[in-house]
């Protein structure tokens, strides 16, 4: 389709002088039944585009419109005579040809007489004006002829060389010379070229007014499609600004929140480097604490005498059971930092964001469940109660970056629960699935 809108763009610049296929000046010009023009030569190298009954079919070349061919082909084809007057005059005004005399034959054509339609030279012209039938007719100059005149003289038959083409039969709807109309036409309903053109063009008038307000209503579908597609083009640009402008805000929002948790890690870290160094100082300290208690206590065992162990054993053994009651030997934090990309981390720069560093865990000691959904507890029954958690530190976690799982057990047994039975929640077991904050 797009090859067939250049040769329309073409067909429209040339005009009719020249072929819409090869660019060159019409020779032979024939009419397609798309009304199309096209050389003979051009018509000859289009393949058949496909074979019916009535003969064969080809493809236009310039509307792609395929259009059935006369049984004879491409040479029965209705020969453009607009087009050949046109190939004529253009070479007449650019000096690359000229026409013959249509009186003598012999001279070169240069003057046409509107009221018999022949073309004479200047010999026959002058000839013309002194003749008393001819000399009020009107003779212009070729090249003074006005756009759309012709210069053909009348076709003649092809069987009566001499014989000129002005009748017309009805019933066969072909032109005819007058021994034709005779022979061929014998009976058939004859009538003068003029005047068979003359109903023909009220027809052609009629079918053209016909059509002619269907220009305006394609023109207006025309043009409504290409404010359609303009339209298009700008709320497609508007579109892509607005998906660049959001991608953009996103990236920074993104961008900035991937500083902020990695800030987060940070500071986590240093909490819990904090901690630990301070947990191993006060470990330190106890075992250093511990040694000596230790130590002085066996050196006392082995070889002190028997007065300084009755003196010294309220000191020793007191201090021993301080340093084993003391709350110096605490758990040690091996719990790492936990990043859940799913949890909502809320509005970065106006953008929702998702991902948060988890700070801290729960400790057993610090977890709560409320409700009473705890009073009556069945094997299989669903129960609803509320779990709150909190960090060694005290700090309530607000989010679970897990799903607790929690184990029921009987509180004097510490076994599972089968039947209703006081209950407490194991926080160990909760520890065990990796509850942190969010």
């Amino acid at each position: 389709m797009a090859q067939s809108g250049r040769l329309e763009d073409a067909s429209a610049v040339l005009g009719q002088s020249h072929c819409p296929q090869c660019g060159d000046l019409f020779s032979d010009p024939r009419v397609l039944p798309c009304l199309h023009t096209l050389c003979m030569r051009c018509l000859q190298d289009l393949e058949p585009f496909s074979a019916q009954e009535r003969g064969q079919s080809a493809l236009c070349p310039v509307c792609d419109s395929e259009v059935s061919l006369p049984l004879g082909g491409v040479t029965d084809l209705l020969p453009d005579l607009l087009a050949q007057n046109q190939v004529l005059l253009e070479r007449l005004r650019c000096g690359g040809g000229h026409v013959p005399c249509d009186l003598c034959g012999d001279g070169k054509g240069e003057w046409r007489c509107l009221d018999c339609k022949v073309t004479v030279c200047e010999f026959c012209c002058q000839a013309h004006r002194r003749q008393k039938r001819t000399a009020e007719h009107s003779l212009l100059p070729i090249q003074d002829l006005p756009p759309g005149s012709s210069l053909s003289p009348l076709p003649v038959c092809s069987l009566h060389a001499l014989e000129e083409l002005r009748l017309f039969c009805e019933s066969c709807s072909l032109p005819s010379c007058r021994d034709c109309a005779l022979v061929k036409h014998l009976g058939h309903e004859i009538r003068p070229v003029p005047e068979v053109a003359g109903r023909h063009r009220a027809e052609l008038q009629g079918a053209l007014a016909k059509s002619e307000p269907q220009l305006e209503v394609l023109e207006a579908a025309l043009h409504r499609v290409q404010e359609a597609e303009d339209d298009l083009t700008r709320s497609a640009e508007v579109l892509r600004q607005d998906v660049e402008a959001f991608t953009e805000g996103y990236m920074r929002a993104v961008q900035k929140h991937r500083l902020r948790l990695l800030q987060d890690i940070e500071e986590e870290v240093l909490r819990k480097d904090q901690a630990l160094t301070l947990q191993r100082a006060r470990l330190r300290q106890h075992l250093t604490d511990l040694r000596t208690s230790t130590t002085f206590t066996r050196g006392l065992l082995e070889r002190g005498p028997d007065l300084q162990i009755v003196q010294a054993k309220t000191l020793v053994v007191s201090r021993l059971k301080e340093l084993k009651q003391g709350d110096y030997i605490q758990q040690v934090q091996t719990e790492g930092i936990v990043f859940n990309p799913k949890e909502e981390a809320g509005l970065c720069q106006g953008y929702q964001v998702y991902g948060a560093v988890q700070r801290g865990c729960a400790d057993p000691e610090r977890c709560q469940v409320r409700g009473q959904g705890l009073q009556s507890v069945y094997q299989g029954r669903l129960c609803s109660f509320t779990l709150s958690c909190s960090t060694k530190s005290g700090e309530r976690l607000e989010k679970m970056g897990a799903t607790p799982k929690i184990t029921i057990l009987q509180k004097e047994s510490g076994r599972l629960v089968v039947s209703t039975a006081a209950m407490v929640i194991t926080c160990l077991e909760m520890i065990s699935t990796g509850l942190h904050s969010g």
